[in-house]
């Protein structure tokens, strides 16, 4: 295991921004001996620590895991910016890239002065999902829960060289998750026409959760608080309407669904398994159902999982469900459903055909 650096480049300014992640290497992969990758990050508020049981297992079965700090969070720098493709998905992009052998992007210290080695023990790809061949398009796919499942919706919308995604407990849209308002839904989708009663409790937690995270790697990167502490610049007003009408103003809810899968579910085509948990008053099963019916409908490979735990009580409730600090196959049914999704998918091997429950 070893930390490091990545120097990414996001956003429509071309920001600069420092993420730190933690490099899963399994003994047994080499130049001529290589494995194909998984990238994960954490979940709100959360840090790259979060999937070291994850990271650990992965590379005892022969996958190279690189584990991240999502970008405001954990150590890594710039702001918050709800998981947006021009940002988070840019980010993820681009550490795609380092798992492909790519240099210039990862370095041994945050001031980007060290480089690391090239990464050389990834299995490629000859062409990536848009048929285009890539110097570094490494086998890859993507888990994680919450926050670090939406992310991979949002590399995968720009980036065709990710193989598959394993995104649990997310949402569909996140002006419905806050602000729901089913009399106007436009369709069979949770996209309204006008905002609901906003969730404070929800938004205004995960808002102090943001700011503290800033506040304490300010002197590593003071520019993250101006001028909404660790957030993108809109959220700040949103929170404050929300706060005092009970509700969410038309641009905070059209920022909101520009920050979700739903505003651009028609570029997810790689095949996606969905984990969504019943115990959740934030992102509740509808928004699994979301996810997969359309991905069902223009005909993206898609699967989806419902266990007991969620955001409203995240202790595992249910026997065989997946625990991402310690994932045990043998007692975890959803574990097993995991890596035999990867396996399938990023090592070519068939399919179990494990029972859907």
């Amino acid at each position: 295991v070893q930390t490091l650096h990545f120097k990414v480049t996001i956003g429509p300014n071309h920001e600069v921004c420092d993420i730190v992640g933690d490099v899963y290497t399994p003994a047994s992969a080499s130049p001529t001996n290589r494995v194909p990758a998984i990238l994960t990050t954490n979940g709100f508020g959360g840090s790259k620590a979060d999937q070291a049981g994850l990271g650990k297992y992965g590379a005892s079965n022969g996958y190279e895991v690189l584990s991240y700090s999502g970008l405001g969070f954990g150590g890594s720098g710039c702001q918050i910016t709800l998981d947006d493709p021009s940002w988070d998905g840019e980010a993820g992009s681009q550490l795609i890239s380092y798992l492909g052998g790519a240099p210039g992007i990862a370095y041994l210290d945050a001031a980007h002065t060290k480089p690391a080695p090239v990464l050389n023990v990834v299995v490629h790809d000859p062409r990536a999902h848009n048929g285009v061949a890539y110097q570094y398009d490494p086998r890859v796919g993507m888990i994680g829960g919450s926050y670090g499942g939406e992310v991979q919706f949002a590399v995968a919308s720009v980036d065709p060289r990710l193989d598959t995604i394993i995104p649990m407990i997310t949402w569909n849209n996140l002006a419905y998750s806050l602000a729901p308002n089913n009399a106007n839904q436009i369709g069979n989708t949770l996209t309204s026409t006008a905002s609901g009663v906003a969730k404070v409790f929800w938004a205004l937690g995960f808002s102090a959760i943001g700011i503290e995270d800033g506040l304490t790697n300010l002197q590593a990167d003071p520019s993250r608080i101006i001028p909404c502490p660790n957030f993108a610049a809109w959220v700040c007003p949103g929170l404050v309407t929300a706060a005092v009408t009970g509700t969410t103003d038309p641009t905070t809810t059209k920022d909101l669904l520009h920050a979700s899968v739903a505003s651009y579910m028609s570029k997810i085509k790689i095949p996606v398994l969905l984990a969504q948990g019943e115990f959740d008053t934030l992102f509740n099963l509808n928004e699994g159902i979301a996810n997969y019916e359309a991905l069902k409908a223009q005909g993206t490979p898609v699967d989806m999982i419902w266990h007991s735990w969620g955001h409203s009580s995240p202790t595992i409730g249910t026997p065989g469900e997946i625990d991402l600090n310690n994932p045990n196959p043998a007692t975890q049914y959803e574990t097993g459903r995991v890596f035999d999704w990867f396996a399938h998918y990023l090592k070519n091997e068939p399919e179990i055909g494990r029972a859907h429950v």
